[in-house]
């Protein structure tokens, strides 16, 4: 645990390792992140942040991170599904940098972990378009985790720090 809280680490990636935990029921590592309280609320804003721009929007809206803000504006306006999942990601942006006090960051930590799990079955389901209930959630989640998190360290970018 010391290893992963050091400077230089992606503090996404810790928060996929948290909803893994969460979606399979893996309580004692779920403990151990929750050690740090606000370092994991951060952590997890920034993988919601993430999730909803890499995978959400493409995904279920057809909103590539490149689109033009005029774009984004007109179906913020007229589509009332996108505008609560755009709301949702200012909040994501502002708890993952740290902005505002969260007075329970554990249940913070896991009400976001929750909306990624959420957000990655809806994506799935969009992408796949089950007929009826052909997977579990808990079998889903923990592959596409390992997928965001593998496209996660190509993106690159700089590490984050708390």
């Amino acid at each position: 645990m010391p290893e992963a809280l050091s400077v230089g680490t992606d503090w996404r990636l810790l928060g996929c390792a948290y909803v893994k935990f969460l979606a399979t029921r893996d309580e004692l590592n779920q403990l151990l992140l929750e050690r740090n309280p606000f370092d994991l609320s951060v952590s997890m804003g920034r993988l919601a942040f993430a999730v909803t721009e890499e995978v959400f929007f493409p995904r279920v809206f057809g909103v590539d991170t490149c689109c033009s803000y005029r774009a984004v504006d007109t179906l913020r306006r007229h589509d009332p599904a996108f505008g609560a999942a755009w709301v949702q990601r200012s909040r994501y942006r502002r708890q993952g940098l740290g902005l505002g006090l969260t007075l329970r960051p554990v249940r913070r930590s896991r009400h976001v972990a929750a909306d990624v799990a959420r957000m990655l079955c809806f994506s799935w389901a969009h992408e796949h378009r089950p007929d009826g209930p052909s997977a579990l959630a808990c079998d889903i989640i923990p592959t596409m985790l390992t997928d965001l998190c593998t496209m996660l360290r190509h993106l690159g970018g700089h590490p984050t720090d708390p």
